[in-house]
């Protein structure tokens, strides 16, 4: 046989390399991985293809030559300008010249496209990526392209590390919690208990006195300090506590005149304590529950919502058919600032963030102020956002407003709480500019959403009634991870629970027990 016909032509064998490529790719990732899709399979196929072609013009170059002066007889069908010229005489090595210069070409135009086609692979997987979600809605889902943080070592299916049984009566509700990191504190009726993020053990506890129940809790805790507060039943909440979270210390103890603590009004700014109690409002160093400062509330006014950092108290206080936002300085009672808000009616009100000033306010008056106020740091409102509107019904801390009860977020100049969207529980976090009050972004949950949360690297996470954890980018609001028990049997989740991250994982506090919820548990 001739050697034209021992050896396929140049197109052939670039056929047959790109159809073995191909094929060894996508049987190759079948088994080990997801199979390529799209420019990842054209890339892989052109890659491979350039390979063989190639490996195949190298052999050309090396193929052994016939003696010299060996002719080769053209083909009587022969195309002209395929190969050498017509009429002339032809080695065998001329014939494998020709043909490795051939395959040179047809190897460089393929890795030439192997080239292109990996560019436009990899721009449209960058537009996949840094995508924005401008005022529109992110779908559910992770999406694999999240860049890694300091969450993402968390497995997408964590276990069930441990449980705490439920404990009191039917409807029993607690008071609060603080998020210490490599711990959870819980305020119960019964008391506060400390478990361990480890293994859900209990720290230590600060039991309620005999026939006493919490009936308040610090948003937060500051230098390592958090108040509670307890009273008997039907009577005023008028026994204040501040407590030292390292190890559970009871600091002090004050017991309260007259009508005792206005209602969820009490917070750790710094090193002072602030609460609103019968008739004023006073601050005392946290350490100590030495009075440094008071505020008489002025006749006819009523102390709505009080809330504190280390250099500003917030207070919201009604007059008659008005209110009003002052400011003070948290170590001197000093008045910063005073605005009118407004409203005309009996109104309920808690104050959302401390810097940057944002108030939750609804009258009774159906046509009145029903929204989150957003102020400057001289009193200016810069932002309002409605309660309802058509991201749905919002939801806000306290007894604010027809939605859940959750406390929002204040971060990096969004306000981002929950929405009931398309269903009566919310199934939409949705996140508003401090600037504008507009939307900058919402994602729609497939499960009722129930708590929000703020992870160590600053991405939102949000709780589902599935017991999973979804993390967002808190500037577009796109999933980056869901976290869901891949357990046959989840534990359940109450209608107000709390989320915190800690070490390792998340903790998940049920505030009201409505049937056989844990008290808590943990995701790791």
């Amino acid at each position: 046989m001739t050697p034209e016909h021992r050896a396929p032509t140049t197109a052939v064998a670039t056929l047959s390399g790109a159809a073995f490529g191909a094929a060894a790719v996508l049987l190759g990732a079948g088994v080990v991985a997801d199979w390529p899709e799209g420019w990842a399979a054209v890339v892989c196929a052109l890659v491979l293809a350039a390979v063989g072609t190639t490996v195949r013009a190298a052999g050309s170059r090396t193929e052994p030559a016939a003696s010299p002066g060996t002719p080769v007889a053209r083909p009587a069908d022969a195309v002209p300008g395929d190969g050498p010229s017509p009429g002339k005489t032809t080695t065998t090595a001329q014939v494998a010249a020709a043909r490795g210069r051939s395959s040179l070409v047809a190897a460089a135009a393929l890795w030439a496209l192997a080239l292109l086609a990996g560019g436009i692979w990899a721009v449209s997987s960058g537009d996949d990526e840094d995508g924005r979600n401008d005022g529109g809605t992110a779908k559910g889902g992770p999406t694999a392209s999240a860049k890694p943080t300091a969450s993402a070592s968390l497995d997408g299916k964590p276990a069930v590390a441990w449980t705490v049984p439920g404990v009191g009566q039917k409807y029993d509700k607690g008071v609060g919690s603080w998020g210490l990191g490599s711990a959870v504190v819980q305020g119960r009726i019964d008391g506060l208990f400390a478990y361990d993020a480890d293994d859900g053990s209990v720290r230590w506890s600060v039991p309620a006195p005999t026939r006493e129940a919490l009936c308040g809790i610090t948003p937060d805790v500051e230098e390592g300090i958090g108040l509670v507060a307890h009273g008997r039943h039907e009577k005023p909440c008028a026994t204040l506590v501040a407590v030292r979270t390292s190890d559970g210390k009871v600091m002090w103890q004050r017991k309260l005149p007259g009508e005792g603590l206005v209602k969820g009004a009490l917070a750790v700014g710094g090193t002072t304590a602030v609460t609103a109690e019968d008739g004023a409002v006073r601050a005392r160093s946290a350490e100590s529950g030495e009075q440094r400062w008071q505020r008489q509330v002025p006749k006819g006014c009523a102390t709505l919502a009080v809330d504190a950092d280390a250099t500003h108290t917030l207070i919201v206080e009604q007059c008659g058919n008005g209110a009003r936002l002052l400011a003070l300085d948290t170590r001197t009672g000093d008045r910063r600032w005073t605005r009118d808000l407004p409203v005309e009616s009996k109104a309920t009100a808690s104050v959302v963030s401390v810097s940057p000033a944002v108030v939750a306010v609804d009258e009774t008056d159906a046509r009145g102020t029903h929204a989150f106020l957003v102020f400057d740091d001289k009193g200016a409102t810069t932002a309002s956002v409605p309660l309802s509107g058509p991201e749905g019904v919002l939801s806000a801390s306290g007894d604010v407003g027809d939605g859940r009860t959750v406390r929002p977020l204040v971060l990096d100049g969004l306000l981002i709480t929950l929405a009931e969207h398309e269903s009566m529980v919310p199934d939409r976090v949705v996140a508003y500019s401090l600037k504008d009050g507009r939307k900058a972004w919402a994602y729609d949950n497939e499960f009722q959403t129930s708590a929000l949360a703020v992870e160590p690297d600053g991405r939102v996470a949000f709780l589902g009634s599935d017991a999973s954890v979804t993390l967002l980018d808190p500037a577009t609001g796109k999933a980056a991870t869901v976290l869901k028990p891949d357990v046959a049997k989840l534990p359940d989740v109450s209608i107000e629970p709390e989320l915190h991250p800690v070490t390792g994982g998340h903790v998940v506090l049920n505030q009201i027990l409505m049937r056989a919820e844990p008290a808590a548990f943990a995701l790791r």
